[in-house]
């Protein structure tokens, strides 16, 4: 492109967007006439922006950000009432199964102490097996 051609072409371009003097003006008129392939640039943008131009309003509306803050915050509440009710609701069936575990735990040890109570007792020297993997690695 010549270097005048291609300072029409964006004078073209400035002018869909923007108010030319009338001096640039005079020269994109003169240019249109003189070059088919401007008048056919300039047919073929203001198809694409014909095109690409929103015909329809928004759909989202006034204040939608805020409505959708109030929804997430609402879900919100509403589950943390959910997790609420649950516990709340099986609070003590849970209490009974930890105190049921607590007791087997101290009937099944063989001294009665807080460490008994929660398994942490002493084991015997039989309990521990140990591995030497040295004896299994290759020479």
């Amino acid at each position: 492109m010549e270097p005048e051609q291609n300072q029409n072409e964006w004078l073209l371009l400035r002018s869909l967007d923007a108010t030319v003097s009338p001096a640039e003006q005079q020269q994109l008129a003169r240019a249109m006439q003189e070059e088919v392939v401007l008048r056919r640039h300039h047919d073929q943008y203001l198809r694409i922006r014909n095109a690409i131009q929103r015909t329809e309003p928004d759909t989202f509306g006034p204040f939608f950000a805020e409505r959708i803050m109030h929804m997430i915050s609402q879900r919100k509440q509403d589950l943390d009432f959910q997790l609420f009710f649950f516990f709340k609701k099986y609070q003590v069936l849970i209490a009974g199964i930890i105190v049921a575990l607590l007791i087997v735990n101290l009937m099944l040890s063989d001294e009665f102490s807080i460490a008994g109570i929660f398994g942490l007792d002493k084991g015997t020297d039989q309990d521990i097996f140990s591995i030497d993997i040295n004896d299994n690695l290759p020479d």
